[in-house]
């Protein structure tokens, strides 16, 4: 009787109807969501995506895979880039938290949003009453997506493609905000800081989570907007999550303290290795001297970088005493270096497990550290952007690599960085124990993705996993006002005290000046 009852619930469970909602047009959030529509997919669901980067639209593993387009976000992103260039207004490629105002960022979610609902297909789906989904996985960040949820009345799984923000955490009941245990990703620095340092960070924090606290209500009232008045707030929205899906290690997020419907993957874009194209792998075997891979990644173009900063790197790579691959976007770069080769696009995977590479430069994203991670390669990092400096940190922090400041960049900074982590061999070695802790898992990131889905999926929204300090406020969480009013309590008794004590001082003192008169 028990078999019959487990495959039914297995049919049941294989036969589900899934919409997911990607929206960052992102390849590198992309290929995250990828990996599990894909896995899924090849499971028996059924899958409608909402994606700029459709990648499964030849490559699906069964026909059970409808992918709506929204690549014109890209473009958008470009257009509001070139309207407002001092987002990226240091040395031509750094974008930090000074680089572009809190109006500027919650316009731009904003923006991505209303492209999103009004694409014609998004449209189309919202409209068809017949459309019924078992499950919506839709990615963290922008919370107004969550709707959708709301909309088909299914239980909702957040899916970030890196860490979790506070508001991530706030809405499991996790430890969601310390500015210097847990601080958020897209701070500068965060380990090892001064008084002052700490005060700036501190700063930071704030500027970070009233930020979000703008965007959340920016997103409410855009919510009503295109629904209707009675359209339900961010807020209310929050109170659906079911589950959250993190694909970053517990050791780079501090190893948190989180609610069992918080779930770590790390990883889960990792693809097997595949070979190398022959040119290239008959440059790596050739190399008499070794390789060192810079590539930053999709978001930092070397082709815009300020002359200064782009030259810092041409002079860097004529004295290092390596061979050279470098991932850059132009067309037209002149005095490259004869130790230099260039191409736009590197299979960087495949690479990086070649035995002859030495360093890995980087931008410090973080699926290029799991990349480094499980191929074993010490970093250089300098980062760019976003939580590009968190990762960096962490890199000094675990003995795998060093930091350079792309705010002061010179060459023999970045020659000093490279033979560093070449010549010192503790690096590799710290590599190699830390793969060996994150991977020591009974599951792959992969396995673990989808068992916990379909967990969700079995048990109907997996409500029982909630905490109760879900989408608590502070002042619940602290319990302000049994504690105000204890301290309010306390201060009146105070008060009486000092009241009677006073009162019965004073009637000794001058009751007993007037016994010494009588």
């Amino acid at each position: 009787m028990l078999v019959l009852i487990s495959l039914l619930l297995c049919s049941a469970v294989n036969s589900a109807r899934i919409l997911g909602v990607y929206p960052m047009p992102s390849i590198s959030h992309q290929v995250v969501f990828q990996a599990l529509t894909r896995e899924l997919a090849k499971r028996g669901h059924e899958l409608v995506v909402i994606t700029p980067n459709p990648a499964l639209l030849k490559d699906r593993p069964k026909d059970n895979v409808t992918e709506i387009d929204t690549g014109n976000t890209y473009q958008i992103v470009m257009n509001f880039a070139k309207k407002s260039p001092n987002t990226v207004k240091k040395r031509g490629a750094i974008s930090d938290l000074e680089a572009m105002t809190s109006e500027q960022m919650t316009q731009s979610m904003i923006l991505l949003s209303d492209e999103l609902f009004n694409n014609e297909e998004v449209i189309a789906l919202l409209r068809d009453k017949s459309q019924k989904f078992d499950l919506v996985i839709a990615e963290g960040f922008i919370n107004a997506h969550h709707i959708f949820a709301n909309i088909f009345n299914a239980p909702l799984i957040v899916f970030s493609s890196a860490y979790g923000l506070p508001e991530t955490f706030e809405m499991t009941g996790a430890v969601a905000r310390h500015p210097i245990l847990y601080p958020h990703v897209m701070r500068n620095k965060y380990k090892n800081l001064s008084f002052l340092e700490k005060i700036k960070e501190i700063y930071n924090e704030y500027i970070f989570t009233n930020w979000l606290a703008k965007l959340e209500k920016l997103e409410s009232d855009f919510l009503k907007s295109k629904f209707g008045a009675e359209a339900p707030t961010v807020d209310e929205l929050k109170g659906l999550v079911s589950l959250v899906l993190l694909n970053c290690f517990p050791i780079f997020d501090n190893n948190r303290p989180v609610p069992p419907n918080v779930v770590y993957l790390g990883g889960l874009h990792l693809q097997p290795v595949k070979e190398l194209p022959k040119d290239l792998k008959h440059y790596l075997d050739s190399s008499k001297r070794g390789v060192v891979y810079v590539s930053l990644g999709t978001n930092v173009q070397p082709s815009m970088m300020d002359k200064d900063l782009l030259n810092a790197f041409l002079d860097a790579f004529r004295e290092i005493p390596y061979d050279i691959l470098w991932k850059f976007d132009g067309d037209n770069l002149e005095n490259v270096p004869k130790n230099v080769r260039i191409q736009k696009w590197f299979p960087q995977r495949d690479l990086l497990v070649h035995s002859k590479i030495k360093v890995f430069v980087t931008q410090g994203g973080l699926q290029s550290t799991d990349e480094a991670i499980d191929a074993g390669v010490p970093l250089v990092g300098i980062p760019f952007i976003a939580d590009q400096w968190y990762n960096v940190n962490k890199y000094v922090e675990l003995g795998i690599g060093v930091q350079l400041d792309a705010f002061t960049l010179s060459a023999d900074d970045i020659v000093k960085g490279v033979n560093t982590v070449a010549g010192d061999d503790r690096f590799r070695q710290n590599l190699k124990k830390l793969k060996s802790i994150m991977y020591d898992t009974p599951q792959t990131p992969l396995e673990r993705a989808v068992w916990w889905t379909e967990y969700v999926l079995r048990h109907k929204g997996a409500q029982h996993l909630k905490s109760p300090a879900a989408n608590m406020t502070y002042a619940e969480y602290f319990m302000l006002d049994f504690v105000l009013t204890l301290i309010g309590v306390q201060s009146v008794a105070l008060v009486i005290l000092v009241y009677i004590i006073y009162y019965v001082i004073r009637l000794f003192k001058y009751g007993s000046v007037k016994i010494k008169r009588s």
